[in-house]
């Protein structure tokens, strides 16, 4: 059941997934767990706490997943990430339902 004060869109699923920071103009990446992830964006987890920048470059390997991502909030190593991409209408051809909003897309680490 969504709070009332629960302000997202999309279903989220619990994960733990390793992923990179992509920052700009500037190597290596940094690399971070994604503990949660739906169609609008992830929360990950950085071994410390890290200023990140307002927008850096996302790449989840094991879904060979790489997307132009914007923080939304930041406590400590904890950081809610939005996905910046649109959200199309095709996403249904691709298996997707409201408790499965990537479609045929498996998020089982």
């Amino acid at each position: 059941m969504m709070r009332e004060d629960e302000r997202r869109w999309h279903c989220r699923r619990s994960s733990d997934f390793s992923a990179n920071i992509v920052l700009p103009k500037q190597s290596p990446t940094v690399t971070c767990t994604v503990e949660n992830i739906s169609a609008g964006g992830v929360r990950i987890r950085l071994p410390t706490a890290v200023a990140l920048p307002k927008e850096f470059v996302l790449e989840i390997p094991s879904l060979n997943l790489r997307v132009n991502a914007r923080v939304a909030w930041s406590r400590g190593e904890h950081h809610g990430v939005k996905f910046l991409w649109r959200q199309h209408k095709s996403s249904r051809e691709a298996g997707a339902s409201p408790d499965r909003p990537w479609g045929s897309l498996s998020l089982t680490g």
